[in-house]
């Protein structure tokens, strides 16, 4: 009987267990967000470029451009699939990651958005 009450508990605790938990090989939520903005914001890049150049090879360029980003964030390309792998197969973890790169996306360019910048005349600077 102890043996089954035993074997009982276990499997409780087993399965109660936090699934979604992030291991500590996996890049956070917050710095695996900026890397996707990163990575995403490269490859459209990358398109864009091949687009206005049909001499550049797009997948060469998106791999550049991607590495670029990748060590920006001095991380590898196998620890970001390696943790792209991981979100992928946590749906609701990645749709964290997802609702932040839409809404960041969403946001307005501070940049351009409602201010009006002269460009610089040459004897200006002078």
């Amino acid at each position: 009987m102890r043996t089954v009450l035993f074997f009982f508990v276990i499997c409780l605790l087993i399965s109660c267990s936090d699934k979604n938990k992030i291991p500590s090989e996996i890049i956070g939520i917050n710095q695996m967000t900026k890397i996707m903005w990163d990575v995403l914001r490269a490859q459209a890049l990358a398109t864009e470029i091949s687009r206005r150049d049909s001499a550049t090879n797009v997948v060469a360029e998106t791999k550049a451009l991607t590495q670029k980003a990748l060590d920006i964030h001095k991380t590898s390309i196998i620890e970001y699939n390696r943790s792209y792998n991981w979100y992928s197969k946590h749906p609701d973890i990645m749709q964290i990651i997802f609702d932040s790169l839409y809404n960041q996306k969403q946001r307005p360019d501070d940049f351009n958005h409602g201010q009006h910048h002269e460009p610089f005349k040459k004897d200006s600077i002078l």
